[in-house]
């Protein structure tokens, strides 16, 4: 899903980038797309993730009537995210990898040491779960420098976007939203949304379009080089 891109006044240019000491620069770009998690934010794990998810899972099952062991779960819960892990890394070999939906992610991975019925039930909440799994795996905290470049991104009149390969896209809008972040980009694209992930150049192919700029004329950071 694509936010609405914000509208820059075409009479004022972006601010070339500077030269330094008489050797020629690169020409600076129509757009700026970051990745969100190692880049716009930094994440801290937190240890207690699997048990408070578990918790969370025991609870929805009771509501079906479905008894089930808070330790069980914890720990199918913990070798899923390791195999899903594996999945990612295993996938960012392709050059245009699709992204998993999230009832696969739930009922393929995370709950897949659960009975069948109650696996396949839960699996049909999975969006719910991911976008709650993604507080409780990690604290968020701004990167520093961060708002140093948005400030001359604003100077330059440079719009920015998020391209990020995500389980919740919720989660992520919600995070640069409580990080009073939102609202400098102007495009968020996350694989969990769109069906594709990195390294497909689909997604950058789609924030360009949002942001209104030529594909070539946008520069993309990430933190990891095979995606």
């Amino acid at each position: 899903m694509i936010t609405a891109p914000r509208t820059l006044d075409p009479a004022v240019p972006a601010v070339p980038l500077p030269a330094a000491g008489g050797v020629p620069q690169l020409p600076a770009p129509a757009a700026l797309l970051l990745d969100f998690g190692g880049v716009v934010v930094t994440t801290v794990s937190r240890a207690t993730w699997s048990q408070e998810l578990a918790e969370d899972v025991v609870a929805r099952a009771a509501t079906l009537g479905a008894r089930l062991d808070a330790g069980s779960v914890a720990e199918s819960l913990r070798a899923g995210r390791s195999a899903l892990s594996m999945w990612k890394n295993a996938a960012s070999r392709r050059l245009a990898p699709r992204e998993l939906a999230p009832a696969e992610i739930v009922g393929d991975f995370l709950l897949a040491d659960l009975p069948d019925p109650v696996r396949r039930t839960l699996a049909l909440d999975a969006g719910e779960l991911l976008a709650t799994m993604a507080t409780l795996v990690s604290e968020h905290h701004q990167r520093p420098g961060i708002d140093e470049l948005l400030a001359e991104c604003a100077a330059r009149r440079i719009p920015l976007g998020i391209v990020s390969n995500a389980h919740s896209g919720r989660a992520h809008r919600a995070i640069l939203a409580d990080l009073g972040l939102d609202r400098f980009f102007g495009v968020q694209v996350y694989s969990d949304e769109v069906g594709i992930r990195k390294p497909h150049p689909g997604m950058i192919r789609l924030a360009a379009e949002g942001l209104g700029v030529a594909l070539p004329q946008a520069w993309y950071v990430g933190d990891t080089l095979d995606r």
